[in-house]
Formats: C-alpha cells, sequence, structure tokens
C-alpha cells in the first residue's frame, strides 16, 4: 500500500513545539511542490492549531522527517521526541479518527473536517495529490459523515466556547456589564462571539486587519469593528479579549497589558489566546490580575465531559474499523485485478487456440464426438500444467505453504 502520514498534534508535543510547526497557508504549495519535487510522492500537508501532519506514498519516511525538521529549523533529534509515524491501515485509520473528531483537542469537534478537506484540495491544486492520496481522503470524507450522522460523538455542549463562557462566569459573575473584544475574524472567532452574542454582554467588537471582515462578522452579532491596529489604545476597555489569528508572531504584548492594568485600577482581565502559534506572549500570564488561558488549558476543561460519552467513541470506532477494513478490500482488490485479468487473458488463449484447432479438424470430416474428447483432453493438459509443475517444484523445495497454497486454489482434499 506505500502509505504513510508523519506528524505530531496536541497528545504528543507541547503547544511551545507545535507553534513552531504550524506552516503558513501561503508558503504551504512551495512546501507541497518541494516535497513532491525532492522525494517523488503524493503528498498532502495538514497544518492546524493542534497538528501538523504529512501524509505520503513513498518509504522516505525518514528522509521527510529530516526535511521536516530543516524546513522549521528546528534539530532532528528535538523533532523525533514528539513525533508519530503510521504506515498502511494504521495511517487510514488515523486518517479517518482525525476527520471524526475523535482524535481532536475536543472531542467531536466539527472544523477539523473542513480543515482535512482544505488540505486535500490545496494539495490537489498543487498536483501533489495523486489517485492513492485522492482515494484516501475521498474515503476519509464518507467515514466521517457517517460517525457524525450516526453516532452521538458530537453531541455535547463541551466547546471552546463554552469552556470560556464557564472561565468567565467564575471571574465576572453575570455578563451583562461585560466588555468582548475578538481579535481575528476567522471561523474560531465566530463561532465564539455568536455564542456569547447569544448570553447578551454589554458589548462585544471585533477587531481584524481588514476593517471588511471585521464589520462582515460585526454585521451578523450586532457588533463594533475596528482595525487591528486600533487595540493598542482601546484593550483595556474589554474586560474578555479572545485572540486567534494567523500571526507568527504574538501581537499582544506583555508591556500593553502591564499598562491595560494600570488603565483598569486592576480590574481583571480574561485573555484567551486560540492562536497556534500564540497571538499573546507567554509571560503575560505572570501578571496579578490577569487570568490567560490557551487552546490546551481549555482542552483539559473539556476532557472531563468525556466520560459521559464513551459509548458514542466506541461507536464511532467500530464504524471506523469496519471502513477500514472495506478501504483494504479495496485496495487489495485493485492490487490482485491485474493479476486476475492476466489469468483469465492467458486460459482465454489456451481455449481460443484449442478451439480453432477442433474446428478446423470438423471441417475435415472427423468425428463430432471424437473431436470435443481430444479437445477437453487438450484443455484439461494446458490448464493442469502450470499447477502440476508448481506442486512438483514445491514438494522438491519442501515448500508446504507454497503447495498449501495450491491446494487452497483448487480446492484440492488430501
Amino acid at each position: 500500500m506505500n502509505l504513510n502520514v508523519i506528524g505530531l498534534n496536541h497528545k504528543t508535543a507541547p503547544l511551545e513545539l507545535r507553534e513552531k510547526f504550524v506552516f503558513q497557508t501561503d508558503l504551504l504549495t512551495e512546501a507541497l511542490v518541494e516535497l513532491k519535487k525532492t522525494f517523488s510522492t503524493e503528498v498532502v500537508i495538514l497544518s492546524t492549531c493542534n497538528r501538523t501532519e504529512i501524509y505520503f506514498t513513498s518509504n522516505k519516511a525518514s528522509q521527510i522527517v529530516l526535511w521536516l525538521a530543516n524546513y522549521h529549523q528546528i534539530s532532528v533529534a528535538d523533532l523525533k521526541k514528539y513525533i508519530y509515524h503510521l504506515k498502511d491501515l494504521n495511517a487510514v485509520s488515523h486518517a479517518y479518527r482525525v476527520a471524526s473528531g475523535i482524535d481532536s483537542m475536543i472531542l467531536g469537534e466539527t472544523q477539523i473536517l473542513g480543515q482535512i478537506k482544505q488540505a486535500s484540495k490545496l494539495a490537489e491544486y498543487a498536483g501533489t495529490q495523486g489517485k492513492i492520496l485522492s482515494h484516501l481522503f475521498q474515503k476519509t470524507f464518507e467515514t466521517a459523515k457517517k460517525v457524525r450522522t450516526e453516532t452521538l460523538i458530537g453531541a455535547s455542549s463541551t466547546t471552546i466556547a463554552s469552556c470560556i463562557f464557564k472561565l468567565a462566569k467564575k471571574i465576572f459573575g453575570d455578563l451583562d456589564e461585560i466588555n468582548i473584544l475578538f481579535v481575528g475574524a476567522g471561523e474560531m472567532n465566530e463561532l465564539c462571539a455568536k455564542y456569547f452574542c447569544g448570553h447578551s454582554p454589554k458589548k462585544i467588537a471585533i477587531a481584524n486587519r481588514s476593517i471588511q471582515n471585521a464589520k462582515r462578522l460585526a454585521s451578523k452579532i450586532n457588533a463594533e469593528a475596528i482595525l487591528i491596529g486600533d487595540i493598542n489604545h482601546k484593550i483595556h476597555q474589554y474586560d474578555i479579549v479572545i485572540s486567534c489569528t494567523g500571526s507568527q508572531l504574538p501581537i499582544i504584548g506583555l508591556g500593553l497589558i502591564e499598562k491595560s492594568i494600570k488603565l483598569r485600577k486592576h480590574k481583571p482581565m480574561l485573555l484567551i489566546d486560540l492562536a497556534v502559534p500564540r497571538d499573546i506572549e507567554a509571560e503575560v500570564h505572570e501578571l496579578d490580575d490577569i487570568f490567560l488561558y490557551t487552546l490546551d488549558n481549555l482542552a483539559e476543561m473539556a476532557q472531563n465531559g468525556m466520560q459521559d460519552r464513551k459509548g458514542a467513541i466506541q461507536d464511532a470506532e467500530n464504524i471506523i474499523k469496519k471502513y477500514v477494513n472495506e478501504y483494504n478490500n479495496k485496495v487489495n482488490q485493485k492490487i490482485i485485478s491485474p493479476s486476475i485479468k492476466s489469468l483469465t487473458e492467458q486460459f482465454e488463449g489456451f481455449r481460443t487456440k484449442e478451439l480453432i484447432k477442433a474446428q478446423k479438424e470438423v471441417k475435415l470430416g472427423k468425428p463430432i464426438d471424437e473431436v470435443l474428447n481430444k479437445l477437453s483432453k487438450s484443455l484439461s493438459k494446458k490448464f493442469l500444467h502450470i499447477p502440476t509443475k508448481a506442486l512438483n517444484e514445491s514438494a522438491v523445495e519442501s515448500n508446504h505453504e507454497a503447495m498449501d497454497l495450491i491446494k487452497k486454489i483448487y480446492n484440492l482434499k488430501d
């Protein structure tokens, strides 16, 4: 099958390492083309907040690990402590579990399926996704849909937004006098903003580099739209700040929050950093009156609700196991098809050749019974020649496995 996935995720690597391995969106195509050119393989890169994975079809896993380390300027020794490598059916099962939300930081979350579809589509446009990976991801999407429609894997209130809400309630009590700032207007922040809008805070604002995108989201929830540069002199006005951008460097620094706390007269602030790489400098956590939580922190909170969904997890695993077996059967059928075709053509050649001989003899006036008897004996002899020869050779070589296989093929009794 020669199908592989190497990667690291929230289970195998800490946040401070994962954020170093995120591929910038505008450089993904270049990375895909470089991998294919260097290793002559089909390749798809999945890069999200919680995981970086490379799906490929070659036997050059160690070279690709080296490439990944060099690309992100991390030592191979450090990377190998956290990376995993899965092959063939294990890789198929992993892809199915990831797309179904079983392997997610927040069990059952739905964003990952869209992210995998986007990764597959990008590789297709880049010319690095061939027939094998195209088939894998098509089956991955079908399996994930089955899991999500036939199990309760995603039927939980334990989401990122609900975890943040619980934290806010503990710190501030009711939210009707609370101001909330969302930095970034992407999918994650949109989900959270809509959730908090339903709990009627005093004010919500959306900050983004593109004012048009900020206004787009703001219009959906009756919020204010501001440019991301404005947060430097406005952030102190907000009690809760939820940040999730694609920046490669922190956009909310220690100095800015120190200044904000003074302006707020030490009224607490809840800061939520959903970005990987992180948007908020880690040192902010050390400040008094600041509550800083990362995606990993929220995931730990969400895991508490998993006990109630053990049955759903098992149901999902059963579906995945079934579809992995189907995938294997389909691949095996494709592998054996050329052999079946070759065998059919060989036997058809025997049949046609002997039939032509028989037809000539009939035209010469030979009795039909005699011709048919000769035809059947000749066909029997030709069909028996190859397996008889193989059995004799197996006996000479004491190759019992080959002998048993031939017996099985021809349904022979001892």
